[in-house]
């Protein structure tokens, strides 16, 4: 027992993350396509809750979910007619990746990482009463880094994410809109190693 014990404390310590971690994440969120910030779009708030699993020294399997919501509320002016636009996008990505950490100094740990998603798009317009809503599900990657203070079990620190999706695809035809997904995030992190 006592072996198995210090091996254990040895993992835990060797490892820059511990054993593993769970984060809660808050971020600027914006779409990079044009076609956001032609209609308004382009930015929202990420809220997103991580979870971190160690499989090799300083090497973790990462589970990531997330929601952000943008939305528009226009008046514009269609053959001298004002006509009032409202329209909502809701995104929620799903993501599975790998980061590499390393304790660079004291307390101080820097991850970089990349992997694979699968992301919910829904878009809801309503135009003078009128409404319509589709849903989409796009695969993506990403890349990101991190950087993290750690204190006792918990730990604070800043993330950057770029992440990239196929293009959106319109109704039962298949029709390639050119417009993608596409995203970054900045923003901050807390949570509890384990």
């Amino acid at each position: 027992m006592l072996a198995a014990t210090s091996a254990y404390a040895a993992d835990r310590y060797a490892n820059a993350l511990g054993m593993g971690d769970v984060a809660l994440k808050v971020d600027y969120f914006s779409f990079t396509d044009d076609v956001f910030d032609d209609i308004d779009l382009k930015d929202g708030v990420y809220v997103g809750l991580e979870s971190s699993l160690v499989i090799m020294p300083n090497l973790y399997f990462v589970l990531e979910g997330g929601w952000v919501e943008t939305s528009n509320d226009e008046d514009i002016t269609v053959f001298g007619s004002h006509t009032n636009v409202d329209i909502d996008v809701t995104y929620v990505p799903i993501e599975l990746n790998l980061k590499y950490a390393v304790e660079f100094a004291p307390r101080w740990v820097f991850d970089i990482g990349a992997g694979a998603s699968y992301n919910y798009f829904n878009i809801e317009a309503d135009i003078d009463g009128s409404s319509a809503d589709e849903d989409y599900w796009l695969w993506g990657g990403q890349v990101f880094a991190d950087l993290t203070y750690k204190t006792g079990s918990w730990f604070f620190g800043i993330n950057g994410k770029y992440q990239f999706t196929e293009d959106i695809e319109l109704g039962t035809e298949d029709v390639d809109t050119d417009t993608n997904a596409n995203n970054f995030r900045v923003g901050a992190q807390i949570g509890l190693l384990f």
